[in-house]
Protein backbone atom coordinates (compact mmCIF):
# COMPACT_ATOMS: atom_id res chain seq x y z
CA UNK A 1 0.00 0.00 0.00
CA UNK A 2 1.63 3.48 -1.34
CA UNK A 3 2.33 6.11 1.76
CA UNK A 4 0.28 9.03 1.87
CA UNK A 5 1.41 12.70 1.19
CA UNK A 6 1.38 12.83 5.44
CA UNK A 7 3.46 9.44 5.78
CA UNK A 8 5.78 10.82 3.12
CA UNK A 9 6.10 14.24 5.01
CA UNK A 10 6.69 12.80 8.22
CA UNK A 11 9.26 9.90 7.11
CA UNK A 12 11.18 12.61 5.49
CA UNK A 13 10.94 14.99 8.62
CA UNK A 14 12.09 11.69 10.61
CA UNK A 15 15.14 11.15 8.86
CA UNK A 16 16.50 15.02 8.86
CA UNK A 17 16.44 14.86 12.21
CA UNK A 18 18.02 11.63 12.84
CA UNK A 19 20.58 12.81 10.68
CA UNK A 20 21.05 16.06 11.85
CA UNK A 21 20.57 14.64 15.73
CA UNK A 22 24.00 12.07 14.93
CA UNK A 23 26.19 14.83 13.20
CA UNK A 24 25.46 17.27 16.32
CA UNK A 25 26.45 14.87 18.48
CA UNK A 26 29.15 13.78 16.00
CA UNK A 27 30.89 17.16 15.07
CA UNK A 28 28.50 19.85 16.81
CA UNK A 29 26.10 22.16 15.67
CA UNK A 30 28.25 24.67 14.08
CA UNK A 31 30.26 22.10 11.65
CA UNK A 32 27.28 20.62 10.40
CA UNK A 33 26.14 21.85 7.31
CA UNK A 34 22.62 21.84 5.68
CA UNK A 35 24.24 19.88 2.55
CA UNK A 36 25.68 17.20 5.45
CA UNK A 37 22.36 16.73 7.14
CA UNK A 38 20.75 16.43 3.78
CA UNK A 39 23.44 13.72 2.47
CA UNK A 40 22.72 11.74 5.86
CA UNK A 41 19.43 11.71 5.09
CA UNK A 42 19.27 11.21 1.86
CA UNK A 43 17.10 14.06 1.06
CA UNK A 44 17.83 16.27 -1.36
CA UNK A 45 18.97 20.59 -0.24
CA UNK A 46 15.59 21.20 -1.21
CA UNK A 47 13.20 19.07 0.36
CA UNK A 48 15.21 20.22 3.39
CA UNK A 49 13.98 23.83 2.98
CA UNK A 50 10.36 22.84 2.67
CA UNK A 51 10.72 21.70 6.36
CA UNK A 52 12.98 24.19 8.02
CA UNK A 53 14.31 27.80 7.58
CA UNK A 54 18.51 26.52 8.83
CA UNK A 55 19.66 23.71 10.33
CA UNK A 56 18.60 25.28 13.98
CA UNK A 57 14.98 24.85 13.22
CA UNK A 58 16.12 21.03 14.11
CA UNK A 59 17.10 21.97 17.50
CA UNK A 60 13.57 23.32 17.77
CA UNK A 61 11.91 20.38 16.88
CA UNK A 62 13.14 18.26 19.42
CA UNK A 63 12.00 20.62 21.69
CA UNK A 64 8.99 20.23 20.36
CA UNK A 65 8.71 16.38 20.47
CA UNK A 66 9.71 16.64 24.32
CA UNK A 67 6.56 18.94 25.06
CA UNK A 68 4.24 16.62 22.68
CA UNK A 69 5.89 13.78 24.70
CA UNK A 70 4.86 15.20 28.01
CA UNK A 71 1.40 16.19 26.62
CA UNK A 72 0.75 12.31 25.74
CA UNK A 73 2.11 11.55 29.55
CA UNK A 74 -0.16 13.87 31.28
CA UNK A 75 -3.19 11.69 32.04
CA UNK A 76 -0.70 8.97 33.82
CA UNK A 77 1.04 11.62 35.66
CA UNK A 78 -2.07 13.19 36.54
CA UNK A 79 -2.30 9.55 38.57
CA UNK A 80 0.96 9.86 40.43
CA UNK A 81 0.96 9.70 44.46
CA UNK A 82 3.06 13.37 44.32
CA UNK A 83 4.42 16.06 42.04
CA UNK A 84 7.97 15.05 43.10
CA UNK A 85 7.29 11.28 41.84
CA UNK A 86 5.28 12.89 38.32
CA UNK A 87 8.07 15.34 37.70
CA UNK A 88 10.72 12.91 38.15
CA UNK A 89 8.95 11.02 35.70
CA UNK A 90 8.83 13.62 33.15
CA UNK A 91 12.67 14.25 33.34
CA UNK A 92 12.92 10.23 32.81
CA UNK A 93 11.48 10.22 30.01
CA UNK A 94 12.31 13.48 27.97
CA UNK A 95 15.85 14.07 29.39
CA UNK A 96 17.61 11.41 31.50
CA UNK A 97 19.50 8.55 29.42
CA UNK A 98 19.53 10.83 26.34
CA UNK A 99 22.57 10.95 24.30
CA UNK A 100 22.70 14.63 24.23
CA UNK A 101 26.03 16.33 24.77
CA UNK A 102 26.71 19.67 26.46
CA UNK A 103 26.86 21.63 23.41
CA UNK A 104 23.69 19.99 21.42
CA UNK A 105 21.61 20.14 24.76
CA UNK A 106 22.87 24.56 25.14
CA UNK A 107 22.21 25.42 21.59
CA UNK A 108 18.82 23.66 21.69
CA UNK A 109 18.06 25.37 25.12
CA UNK A 110 19.38 29.00 23.73
CA UNK A 111 17.31 28.22 20.70
CA UNK A 112 14.31 28.05 22.37
CA UNK A 113 14.42 30.03 25.09
CA UNK A 114 14.34 29.05 28.98
CA UNK A 115 10.17 29.11 29.16
CA UNK A 116 10.32 27.01 25.39
CA UNK A 117 8.30 30.54 24.61
CA UNK A 118 10.28 29.79 21.43
CA UNK A 119 8.77 26.66 20.46
CA UNK A 120 5.52 26.78 18.12
CA UNK A 121 3.15 25.85 21.20
CA UNK A 122 1.25 28.10 23.07
CA UNK A 123 1.88 28.42 27.17
CA UNK A 124 4.35 25.29 27.26
CA UNK A 125 4.23 25.82 31.35
CA UNK A 126 0.24 25.12 30.96
CA UNK A 127 1.65 20.99 30.36
CA UNK A 128 2.94 20.79 34.23
CA UNK A 129 0.31 23.47 35.65
CA UNK A 130 -2.53 20.95 36.36
CA UNK A 131 0.00 18.58 38.21
CA UNK A 132 0.82 21.89 40.46
CA UNK A 133 -2.72 22.43 41.20
CA UNK A 134 -2.67 18.99 41.87
CA UNK A 135 -0.29 18.66 44.48
CA UNK A 136 -1.59 22.36 45.62
CA UNK A 137 -4.94 20.32 46.39
CA UNK A 138 -2.84 17.93 48.40
CA UNK A 139 -0.79 20.16 50.22
CA UNK A 140 2.15 19.14 49.19
CA UNK A 141 2.98 22.59 47.45
CA UNK A 142 2.25 25.92 48.29
CA UNK A 143 -0.77 27.25 47.67
CA UNK A 144 0.13 31.16 48.66
CA UNK A 145 1.58 31.67 44.79
CA UNK A 146 -0.82 30.96 41.74
CA UNK A 147 -0.55 27.78 39.99
CA UNK A 148 0.70 29.20 36.62
CA UNK A 149 3.54 31.28 38.27
CA UNK A 150 4.78 28.02 39.86
CA UNK A 151 4.65 26.15 36.79
CA UNK A 152 6.86 28.97 35.16
CA UNK A 153 9.38 28.78 37.32
CA UNK A 154 9.27 25.09 37.65
CA UNK A 155 10.20 25.14 33.79
CA UNK A 156 12.24 28.14 33.93
CA UNK A 157 14.29 26.63 36.68
CA UNK A 158 15.11 23.05 34.59
CA UNK A 159 15.60 24.34 31.37
CA UNK A 160 17.08 27.10 32.69
CA UNK A 161 20.00 24.63 34.51
CA UNK A 162 20.06 22.01 31.41
CA UNK A 163 20.82 25.54 29.54
CA UNK A 164 23.66 26.32 32.07
CA UNK A 165 25.24 23.14 32.37
CA UNK A 166 25.05 22.34 28.06
CA UNK A 167 26.60 26.31 27.98
CA UNK A 168 28.90 26.08 30.77
CA UNK A 169 32.69 24.84 31.14
CA UNK A 170 32.50 23.37 34.46
CA UNK A 171 33.15 19.29 35.53
CA UNK A 172 29.40 18.72 36.43
CA UNK A 173 27.98 16.20 34.98
CA UNK A 174 23.92 16.68 33.31
CA UNK A 175 22.63 14.32 36.20
CA UNK A 176 23.86 16.82 38.95
CA UNK A 177 23.27 20.10 37.54
CA UNK A 178 19.48 18.86 37.15
CA UNK A 179 19.57 17.18 40.92
CA UNK A 180 21.00 20.79 41.91
CA UNK A 181 18.04 22.31 40.14
CA UNK A 182 15.48 20.01 40.99
CA UNK A 183 16.37 20.45 45.34
CA UNK A 184 16.10 24.52 44.48
CA UNK A 185 12.81 23.74 42.84
CA UNK A 186 11.43 21.28 45.67
CA UNK A 187 12.35 23.15 48.14
CA UNK A 188 11.00 26.91 46.91
CA UNK A 189 7.54 25.11 45.70
CA UNK A 190 7.13 23.03 48.77
CA UNK A 191 3.72 23.67 51.10
CA UNK A 192 4.96 26.20 54.07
Amino acid sequence: MPRTQAQRSEHTRAALRDAANRLFLKQGVDKTTVDAICAAAGVSKGAFYLYFHRKEDLLLEYGLRRLRRIREMLPDLIAYPTFHDALNKILDEVVRGKGWGREVTGRALLEMGTSAERLPIEAPHKLIQPLIEIGQARGEIRRDLPSDALAHFVLRSILGALRDWGLGADTLDRETALSYALTLVFDAISAR
